[in-house]
């Protein structure tokens, strides 16, 4: 049987790292593709290295809790070389389309063969050369990640703005806002991290809340225990020129807007034929347990989930899927996969999540991203390899929602911490 992972499709890979290889570009790279990165040349970790790890391969012994990208970037490199990966990785190659195809069963394989078990053809174009390939695979596993698609809200106004606006996706360096007013869009990490960066720079940066506050923040300011010329406001409800309103009814006039609202899922290269849709950029479907096909069990999507744990978490779904592409792992019926998966959306959206949050587990107790890998590894009936994890991952979330300006100095003694949140 034959397997294709897809890296990336917005940048086309001339090396491993994904999103963790930094560059200097914003927009298009030279070859006419979307910038993949959406790291800044700042950008330290925001979990520990005990958490991010594959389990099969620790961080250097004497590595810090919390690193620069680069030290994450290097990581990978040695990853690649430890497990003699780099030989499989076909580079500076991107995937225009994955097409579902039927087959003339073969008897002797019959068992693999049959309508839920469909091959894909997939086309590539070769960055050297730009010449065109097809090839027929037995599965694909979609592993091209969900952080280089940025995502705006719909703000009345907000084409009208005259001031300098971006994505955080787009953001490399404080220094361009230098007595800048900054106000951030958006209540979770990437907000919070990019306002440590620019605070020592800007002359005042606002931190605009939407209706869910991910990290405290707005308590943090009401103790003064933001930087002094850091503040909270709620969202934006209008913009009319430099003018921004807010939903409380008060007004600014910034210099700057950083959209740090997250990213879309996007799959421009899955043909129609794949039968996948995605919701405002947020809900994939259909997905059982977030990374199978419902109906075409041959195609597969790896590290959907929203947990912050992308690559022990890949470890553990990707044993799984290839439970699935032998056969020893059986599926439930479309029909049963199906209802399960959209009782667990409506119960969502019933405890008083948004649709954006279908994939997400941030939302403990029922979903947390100890109860999704609990979930699926009881599911195949395989050791949970990220249970080890659980009560670091957990103490450095309790002192997030402590003080997220002191939680980088948490240690995993601090058995106090307790983690309350809900939607």
């Amino acid at each position: 049987m034959v397997y294709v992972c897809h890296i990336s499709t917005y940048r086309i890979e001339v090396i491993v790292g994904g999103t963790w290889m930094y560059s200097e570009k914003t927009g298009l790279t030279e070859n006419g593709y979307p910038v993949h990165s959406s790291i800044y040349k700042n950008l330290i970790t925001n979990l520990p290295t005990d958490v991010m790890e594959f389990p099969d391969f620790p961080f250097p012994s004497d590595s810090k809790k919390f690193m620069h990208w680069k030290e994450v970037r290097d990581y990978i490199f040695a990853y690649a070389d430890q497990f003699n990966l780099r030989k499989d990785i076909q580079l500076n190659t991107d995937v225009k389309s994955v097409k579902r195809i039927t087959t003339k069963p073969v008897p002797s394989e019959a068992a693999h063969q049959s309508p839920n078990r469909p091959q894909w053809l997939v086309r590539t174009t070769a960055l050297q050369g730009g010449g065109s390939k097809e090839k027929v695979f037995d599965a694909v596993l979609v592993c091209s990640g969900h952080y280089s698609v940025p995502h705006y809200p719909d703000i009345p106004g907000q084409e009208s703005f005259n001031g300098v606006h971006l994505h955080s996706h787009d953001y490399r360096h404080p220094e361009p806002y230098a007595g800048k007013r900054v106000l951030l869009m958006g209540a979770f990490q990437s907000a919070f991290d990019i306002m440590k960066d620019l605070y020592p720079h800007a002359s005042e940066v606002i931190i605009s809340l939407s209706e869910l506050d991910g990290l405290c923040l707005g308590e943090l300011y009401k103790k003064g225990l933001l930087p002094h010329n850091v503040r909270t406001t709620t969202f934006p409800q209008a913009i009319n020129g430099s003018v921004v309103t807010f939903t409380d009814g008060d007004t600014l006039e910034p210099d700057v807007i950083i959209f740090c609202t997250g990213y879309e899922y996007s799959f421009p290269f899955l043909d129609a034929s794949c039968d996948v849709t995605v919701s405002e950029g947020k809900r994939i479907q259909p997905l059982f347990k977030h990374m199978i096909h419902s109906r075409y069990h041959t195609l597969m999507f790896i590290g959907m989930p929203f947990t912050g744990l992308e690559f022990p978490l890949a470890y553990l779904q990707v044993p799984i899927a290839l439970m699935i592409l032998d056969g020893s792992l059986a599926l439930p019926s479309e029909q049963d996969i199906n209802k399960e998966t959209e009782a667990d959306y409506r119960d969502r959206l019933a405890s008083g999540q948004k649709p954006r949050h279908a994939h997400k587990y941030a939302f403990p107790p029922r979903w947390s991203y100890t109860v999704y890998c609990d979930e699926i590894a009881t599911f195949a009936k395989i050791d949970n390899v990220m249970q080890p994890k659980y009560r670091s991952f957990e103490v450095v979330i309790a002192a997030m929602l402590k003080n997220m300006m002191t939680y980088r100095d948490y240690s995993v003694s601090d058995s106090h911490l307790e983690c309350h949140h809900s939607p």
